[in-house]
């Protein structure tokens, strides 16, 4: 009887492995970032070939996933000038994406959902055939970057 029962639960954690598994292939693949948003500590920095905002920028919080088939969540509360406390930006934001420390692809504009500099998308990217080092950065319309994925 004990000899069935873990025949049984261990078929049933296979199967859910399995569709576990298979449903990662379906959605596209693998995660190949997922971090966090930090915001622009010095103005007009640039990294990555991406020139920051003129002013040191601030954030709450902010999230990125991006996938292996392009896939872009990106999650931005509380985008602001650190001097001011305030998001001056009406027009919204994109996302440029680097790989190998180079711009490869960015979004279109999406609009800030508050004053408060709150942002949400999801979006597809065309990714190059290898991507080392991603990174995305959240910009103005004419891409210059407030905050970068890192810590």
């Amino acid at each position: 009887m004990t000899r069935s029962i873990r025949i049984v639960v261990s078929l049933a954690l296979l199967s859910a492995l399995t569709i576990g598994l298979a449903s990662n292939a379906a959605a596209g693949g693998r995660k190949v970032l997922d971090s966090t948003l930090t915001g622009l500590p010095v103005g007009s920095m640039l990294l990555n070939g991406v020139t920051g905002g003129g002013v040191p920028w601030s954030i709450d919080q902010g999230r990125v996933q991006l996938f292996e088939d392009g896939r872009l969540h990106v999650d931005v509360e509380g985008l602001v000038v650190t001097a001011s406390g305030i998001n001056p930006v009406t027009t919204g934001g994109r996302a440029v994406v680097t790989c190998n420390n180079a711009p490869v692809a960015m979004t279109d504009v999406f609009p800030f959902s508050s004053p408060a500099g709150d942002s949400s998308f999801e979006t597809t990217v065309t990714l190059p055939d290898q991507c080392l080092v991603p990174a995305v950065f959240f910009t103005n319309a004419a891409g210059r970057w407030f905050a970068v994925t890192g810590f």
